[in-house]
C-alpha cells in the first residue's frame, strides 16, 4: 500500500504523518482528506493542475479534499510535518487552497503532534488536539503570503516563463520578451495578463522573491550575495521589492518565526 491509500484508509478523522527526509512523488495525486503540510526544513514546490508555490521554511499549506497536487524539490532534504482532516462537516473556507507563514504557536502545536505520528489507533487526545488545530486554522491563515507562479496554457507564454526561470538572474525586459515571442509588447502583455491575472513585470519579480527565499531558507548566503544572485543591482533594491511583496525585510523574513 502505497502512502496516499494509506492516508484514506485510516479511519480516523484526522492522521499524523512526520517525515524528515520525505520522498517526492512526482505524479498528481489526491486524498479523500485535506492535508496541512508544514516545511519544517528545507523546501519544496507544490504543484496544483493550474499553479506552482514554493513552500519555503516555516511555511505551509492547505491543499483542500480531492485537489489534484504533487510535490517536488531542489533541496537536498526536507522535513515536512504533514496533517491530514476530514473535513465533510467544516465550512466551505475548508474548500479553498491556501499558502500561509506559519505563527509559533501553530508551529508548536504541529510539532507537538509527532508523538502520534502514523498512528492508525484511535486516540481521544490525538483527535481533540487535532481538531483544535482544524478549528483555530481560519484564523492562523489570515495573514497568508501568496508565492504563486502561475502557469500559463498557451505555448508561447510557457516557452517564455521558462525563459524567465532560466535567465532571472540578468536583465530581462518585456520588449526582449516580446521579441522572442514574436508579438507586440501590447499584445504579449494583454496575453499575459489574460492567462495568469498579473503582470509580466509582477510575474518576473516573483520568480526572483521565490528564488532568494530558497536561499534565505539554505542560509549560505548573506543579503547582498542573494540580491546579485537573483537578478538586482544591489542588496537595497531587492529588499525594497521584498518588502513590498512580502511586508518584511529579507533580515526580518526568517527571524519572525523563530
Amino acid at each position: 500500500m502505497d502512502g496516499h491509500q494509506l492516508v484514506d484508509q485510516v479511519d480516523k478523522k484526522g492522521f499524523v504523518w512526520h517525515a524528515e527526509e520525505w520522498i517526492h512523488n512526482n505524479k498528481f495525486h489526491q486524498h479523500q482528506k485535506a492535508q496541512l503540510v508544514f516545511v519544517e526544513s528545507g523546501y519544496q514546490y507544490l504543484h496544483t493542475k493550474n499553479s506552482r508555490f514554493l513552500l519555503p521554511q516555516n511555511h505551509a499549506a492547505w491543499i483542500p479534499s480531492n485537489l489534484p497536487h504533487k510535490t517536488t524539490s531542489a533541496s537536498e532534504s526536507v522535513s515536512l510535518r504533514t496533517l491530514y482532516f476530514s473535513t465533510r462537516e467544516m465550512s466551505d473556507f475548508y474548500n479553498d487552497l491556501y499558502l500561509f507563514s506559519v505563527p509559533v504557536v501553530l508551529r508548536e502545536m504541529i510539532m507537538y503532534t509527532e508523538k502520534w505520528s502514523l498512528n492508525r489507533i484511535y486516540n481521544q487526545s490525538e483527535q481533540t488536539f487535532l481538531h483544535a488545530i482544524l478549528e483555530e486554522l481560519p484564523s492562523f491563515i489570515q495573514n497568508s503570503i501568496p508565492l504563486i507562479t502561475p502557469v500559463p496554457k498557451s505555448t508561447n507564454l510557457l516557452v517564455m516563463t521558462d525563459y524567465i526561470h532560466q535567465s532571472y538572474t540578468s536583465s530581462i525586459t518585456i520588449e526582449e520578451l516580446a521579441e522572442k515571442s514574436f508579438v507586440s509588447v501590447r499584445t504579449l502583455e494583454r496575453q499575459f495578463k489574460k492567462e495568469t491575472g498579473i503582470t509580466i513585470a509582477k510575474y518576473i519579480q516573483m520568480v526572483r522573491i521565490i528564488k532568494s527565499l530558497e536561499l534565505l531558507s539554505d542560509g549560505n548566503f548573506n543579503i547582498g550575495e542573494i540580491a546579485l544572485q537573483t537578478g538586482y543591482s544591489s542588496a537595497q533594491s531587492y529588499s525594497n521589492v521584498f518588502a513590498k511583496l512580502l511586508g518584511k525585510r529579507p533580515s526580518e523574513y526568517f527571524q519572525s518565526f523563530k
